[in-house]
């Protein structure tokens, strides 16, 4: 009883200190009373991963930037392109030409997906949400009813709102089924070509790798330079990678993905010679990255 009292205490005395810095930030930022709940909201995030509030005056590191993007730069293409189904549209519309995986079957329940109909191989994922992911190697060897309770778990969850991420909040859960991306004679994932991009210039890579083992991180700026910088705590940093034929293909795909968006995360794959766009991503890690890389890499984002 007097632990629970004290935790309540705490969380007064923290809702008190973002009601004051939320009159303090007024003085400076363009915000009004109805937005309250999304300051809060971002606010109760950043205390809690990263003990701090966010500097959003004068944002300098990757976590505040993303914070004030949270607030300050809600463009409603952002909706379509989170939602992973809507942004095949977009990549198609944008670049003339479609380098998303097959969409095979969708819906708004898993009942209404025709599992009947798949290859050997797929993926099902629901497009509002992020980590709800399914990467069948065998349609005849995974458990059918432990996937649907779980993907119906996640249609019936509203996300991104205890984050601040407002943009999945709008989407129409749903469900589908896409191509698997990879070598089908390996159980190994494909290495993801994440580019970092602020007003439709890539500023940095992050390449990750050996995602079913240890997985690897190697941070790499758009000329190809290999850099000693560690992004992503939870990955071992690497230094190791060559730029692949169709780097300058990728680059220019991730730009003109993310020319409308003050950041934009564009995630590709590249597997065979084919260059597949993953997903786009305006706050990754939801802006709580630990250590020094998120301080540097925070530099070279322009709001």
């Amino acid at each position: 009883m007097r632990r629970k009292l004290i935790r309540q205490v705490k969380a007064l005395v923290v809702d008190i200190r973002i009601l004051f810095k939320f009159f303090q930030d007024k003085k400076y930022l363009r915000l009004s009373a109805g937005e309250y709940w999304h300051y809060w909201a971002i606010h109760k995030l950043t205390t809690l991963h990263l003990g701090r509030f966010p500097n959003l005056v004068t944002p300098r590191d990757y976590n505040d930037k993303i914070q004030w993007i949270k607030l300050f730069d809600q463009n409603p293409l952002m909706i379509d392109c989170a939602d992973k189904l809507l942004v095949k549209e977009y990549a198609e519309k944008v670049l003339g030409e479609d380098i998303c995986p097959r969409t095979y079957t969708s819906g708004s329940c898993f009942d209404e997906l025709n599992i009947d109909s798949l290859p050997e191989r797929f993926v099902i994922k629901t497009n509002h949400d992020t980590g709800t992911v399914f990467c069948v190697r065998d349609i005849n060897d995974f458990d059918l009813e432990k996937v649907k309770i779980k993907v119906e778990a996640s249609l019936g969850r509203v996300f991104g709102g205890k984050q601040g991420e407002w943009s999945y909040q709008h989407i129409k859960p749903k469900v589908f089924v896409e191509e698997f991306i990879g070598d089908h004679s390996a159980d190994s994932l494909p290495a993801d070509y994440k580019f970092h991009c602020s007003n439709g210039k890539v500023m940095w890579l992050q390449y990750i790798y050996d995602r079913n083992t240890d997985v690897k991180e190697t941070i790499v700026m758009p000329n190809g330079h290999v850099t000693d910088i560690h992004f992503d705590h939870t990955m071992k940093p690497v230094n190791g990678f060559s730029k692949p034929e169709k780097w300058s293909d990728m680059l220019a795909i991730a730009e003109k993905l993310s020319s409308p968006f003050k950041y934009a995360r564009i995630d590709l794959y590249l597997e065979e010679g084919r260059i597949f766009l993953g997903e786009v991503t305006f706050f990754p890690k939801a802006g709580c990255y630990l250590g020094d890389g998120q301080k540097v890499l925070g530099e070279l984002i322009e709001l």
